[in-house]
């Protein structure tokens, strides 16, 4: 598979600040990539160079094959985290521009507004101008003129961020749906997003990419099984639990409520689920989840977090 964004040794600094600190990535061509990491980062940085709106300090970037300034115009979209309009303009004028820009012929920019109009909900509100709008739909529309024309790959930066459960459940479908007809890359405080959306994912920690697996090896799905529990968890749980000859650590968390269960190699998942939820039945301790393997959440955090000494 070629790929889409390929990055190796890209530095770049504010003056004595360093943002990015020698950068390697790659995002294969088509797949849904997640870039997740703590607030300053690097995220929005790295983004920005990918769009070709900041020049890197030193290494080397390619977009599909081309140094961002390159790139044929409709090629690439973007949605900025903090994406603004022009104020007392209607939406449908702003879109048809923004069309043109991506270089559609002016009925063919008409044609695809109303696309974009449809596919994000928007048609009520197409006249009206953008301030007398909600944050929720001020950000769906920031989101419709991402998909704009047939972009090869979209850059989404905090796409759900700001939205209702209703519009945040809409962009997902979307997103969804257009997975595979092109290349995402998205970023995301949202980790329940970025699990559901993303195959693959970046972890960015001061200016460095600390992993980038994919999400079901990050989240040891194949070894790692993660009740929620009612209540917290009693205190002989977890040494019946690791009476269980499929069971390498218990680990009880009293305070979420979570009972996570590491089980040794080799072990068949499904039935050691079955040995699990029967210890759980025998001993009348009622559960609200179960999950194959960690949070992408919990996974972040102990790949970005050193413990306190």
């Amino acid at each position: 598979m070629s790929g889409a964004v390929e990055i190796r040794g890209l530095r770049r600094s504010f003056g004595p600040v360093q943002a990015l600190c020698g950068v390697d990535l790659d995002v294969p061509e088509g797949c849904t990539f997640g870039l997740v990491g703590p607030n300053g980062a690097g995220k929005t940085t790295l983004f920005s160079i990918l769009a070709g709106f900041i020049r890197p300090s030193g290494g080397q970037v390619r977009v599909l094959g081309r140094p961002p300034d390159e790139l044929p115009p409709g090629t690439l979209a973007v949605l900025p985290q903090d994406a603004s309009f022009r104020r007392q303009v209607p939406v449908r004028s702003q879109l048809e521009l923004f069309a043109k820009l991506q270089g559609l012929a002016p009925e063919a920019a008409r044609r695809d507004v109303e696309r974009v109009l449809e596919l994000c909900d928007l048609r009520e509100i197409a006249n009206r101008a953008p301030d007398v709008l909600s944050h929720g739909m001020r950000k769906r529309v920031a989101i419709a003129q991402a998909f704009l024309g047939e972009p090869r790959m979209v850059i989404l930066d905090e796409p759900i961020a700001g939205l209702d459960p209703a519009q945040a459940r809409r962009i997902r479908t979307l997103i969804q749906a257009e997975a595979g007809k092109r290349t995402f890359v998205i970023s995301s405080h949202v980790m329940a997003d970025i699990e559901t959306l993303c195959s693959r994912v970046a972890i960015i920690d001061k200016g460095r990419i600390t992993a980038q697996p994919e999400v079901a090896d990050l989240t040891r799905r194949g070894g790692v099984v993660v009740f929620t529990l009612e209540a917290a968890p009693p205190p002989e749980l977890a040494a019946a639990f690791q009476a269980l000859p499929a069971v390498a650590e218990v680990e009880a968390k009293s305070v979420e409520r979570k009972l996570q269960i590491s089980v040794r190699a080799g072990t068949d998942l499904d039935a050691a689920c079955g040995d699990f939820l029967r210890v759980l039945v025998e001993r009348r301790v009622a559960f609200v989840a179960m999950q194959k393997g960690t949070s992408l959440e919990d996974a972040v955090i102990e790949a970005t977090e050193k413990p306190a000494k």
